[in-house]
């Protein structure tokens, strides 16, 4: 008779009533129906905390702000309320402060936002120079569940992010609000520069143009001029000398009278001469006067200062010209600034336009904010990028690594309350230790097979497990429920019902130190200690990585690991049925027991 005889045979022992066969149904269907169950319930709860009910109290006063002359109404309260009404985190419920309380010792809500009384004080301090942190309150009650508690606690991150984008949308508006204002009125003020430039523009090009034609003129006069006034110089002293006879002989010729009166007295003389002689005597004499005059003013000036004046002539002539470049500069100057405005008061008009359109683009940023933290915030100082390798999804795949096993260990210890470790008969005939007992093993296994595949159906199509290696994945559920019924078996043959509170206890402790809930580094030094020592331990790693995905000798390890778990078992399990078959008197003829 072989191994595979004696599991037969133990199979058949429970064929026929119903009832047996219900409570072979319900073993293999038992790690199916409980981690199914558990897994479902927890598979992604995160994904549901919108339905958590969370009361806020908005208790903001708002606030007032002079800015630029006018005064400027700060309402941040009601813009975190906007946002948290955009795409609610939780189930918002917005009451008052008695009501919130209240609800939150009745286990009506299972968190409070409360908005203080100086929030938009805070954000006003923050437009005018004066920072001041704006907090809100978070209130819990564990006394509603802790678990409860802590997923509230995971999604104040969000929370911080709307608050925070609150406080920046406030601050924005304020700021732009001014900007736009102040932006408007430099807008007018460079169009009227540009106006009152085009003036003096005009009259820059007719001053430049005027003095150009008058430096023409005088470059003209003083080049005629200079040069006469220099050969005056050089024959100033012949002049002066001329001048100086002239006048002596207009003087001489002016005292002729006398001999006028000599010749042409009484008697009359040669009319025609005397006549033409008065004449001559008559000029010299109202003559006589201008020529000394002029004479004067001739012998007073002198080469020198003839010198002087030529000289005076090229400065002026210099002067004009330079006089009339200046004006062409400050013409083409007057222009470049009409042009230069006429820009300033576009890119100022735009500007404007822009500023505007960010004050009415703000309300739509807060309306647009997603559910990242990216809410438009203009003043994130840091941004973070996050990666992360093998992604679990969700709480239900991340914790099913752990779930698996435990469960299939839960299905060796009901398997092995059914099912016989040996058949009696087997022990005493002729079939080798080993044999019988891995045909004790074979039938607990056999259902464990049946067991391993409807669970892994169950969480791959029922709950969408998805596992990243599903052949590994089905692979290795079925050594775990293979290594852990031999473990179950091996206990139950060696200690009896005794085994069956050691394998109780066995799960307990592994489902803390296997690392498949908690990091096995925050576990007390005990867990610690036994952590790689369990074969639940690899199991857990080796369906991670056929899950998640991770590295392959990670797999490899748990899988010897595990399997020389089952070797293990089954030796003992042999040298167990060896001994039993070692008769003693006290073995053949048992006490009687009251």
């Amino acid at each position: 008779m072989s191994p595979f005889s004696l599991a037969r045979l133990e199979l058949r022992r429970h064929r026929g009533h119903p009832v047996r066969v219900a409570v072979v149904a319900a073993i293999v269907l038992l790690p199916a129906v409980c981690a199914g169950l558990y897994l479902w319930s927890f598979w992604d709860p995160y994904g549901s905390v919108d339905e958590l009910p969370v009361a806020v109290v908005n208790e903001d006063a708002g606030a007032a702000l002079e800015r630029g002359g006018e005064v400027v109404e700060i309402d941040g309260g009601e813009h975190l309320v906007e946002q948290l009404r955009s795409e609610p985190v939780f189930d918002w419920h917005f009451t008052g402060a008695e009501r919130a309380r209240s609800g939150l010792a009745d286990g009506d809500y299972y968190m409070v936002v409360t908005v203080p009384e100086d929030f938009s004080t805070r954000i006003a301090g923050l437009v005018g120079g004066e920072p001041a942190r704006a907090g809100v309150a978070f209130e819990r009650d564990d006394a509603n569940g802790y678990l409860a508690g802590v997923m509230t606690a995971t999604a104040e991150r969000e929370l911080q992010h709307r608050i925070s984008a609150a406080v920046y949308t406030a601050v924005a508006e304020t700021l732009f609000d001014d900007l736009a204002g102040g932006l408007g009125g430099a807008a007018e003020g460079a169009s009227s520069l540009h106006t009152g430039l085009s003036g003096l523009a005009e009259t820059a090009a007719d001053a430049a143009a005027g003095a150009e034609a008058v430096a023409g003129g005088l470059d003209e006069a003083v080049g005629e001029t200079v040069p006469a006034v220099d050969a005056l110089a050089e024959d100033w002293e012949r002049i002066q000398a001329g001048s100086e006879a002239g006048s002596d002989l207009v003087a001489d010729a002016a005292e002729l009278d006398g001999a006028y009166s000599a010749l042409c007295g009484r008697d009359g003389g040669d009319s025609y001469a005397c006549e033409t002689l008065w004449e001559h005597v008559h000029r010299a004499e109202s003559a006589s006067t201008d020529v000394e005059s002029a004479d004067a003013a001739v012998q007073a000036t002198s080469a020198e200062t003839l010198d002087a004046a030529a000289e005076d002539l090229g400065a002026l002539q210099t002067d004009a010209a330079a006089a009339a470049e200046a004006a062409g500069q400050a013409a083409t100057a007057a222009a470049e600034a009409e042009a230069t405005a006429a820009e300033l008061a576009g890119g100022l008009g735009e500007l404007d336009d822009g500023a505007d359109a960010v004050v009415s683009g703000l309300a739509d940023a807060r309306a647009q904010a997603d559910g990242a933290g990216s809410t438009g915030a203009p003043g994130s100082p840091v941004v973070i990028d996050e990666e992360t390798h093998h992604a679990a999804g969700s709480l239900g795949r991340g914790l099913a690594p752990l779930v698996i096993p435990a469960a299939l260990w839960a299905f060796g210890i009901a398997a092995y309350l059914l099912l016989r470790p040996v058949n009696p008969r087997a022990v005493a005939g002729p079939l080798r230790s080993p044999a019988v007992a891995i045909g004790g093993w074979l039938s607990g296994a056999a259902l464990g097979v049946v067991s391993a595949l409807v669970l892994y159906l169950v969480l791959d199509v029922g709950l969408g497990l998805d596992p990243r290696q599903a052949p590994m994945a089905i692979a290795l559920c079925l050594l775990a429920v293979l290594t852990f019924t031999a473990v179950a078996h091996m206990f139950r043959l060696v200690a009896g019902a005794v085994g069956v509170v050691l394998l109780v206890v066995l799960l307990v402790l592994q489902a803390v130190a296997s690392g498949g809930l908690y990091p096995v580094e925050t576990t007390p030094a005990f867990f610690q200690a036994i952590h790689p020592w369990l074969p639940m331990t690899y199991a857990v790693d080796a369906l991670r990585v056929a899950i998640s995905g991770g590295e392959t000798r990670e797999l490899v390890w748990a899988l010897a690991v595990l399997a020389a778990y089952l070797a293990a078992s089954l030796a003992v399990a042999s040298a167990v049925v060896a001994m039993r078959r070692k008769w003693t008197i006290g073995r053949l003829h048992p006490p009687l027991r009251q």
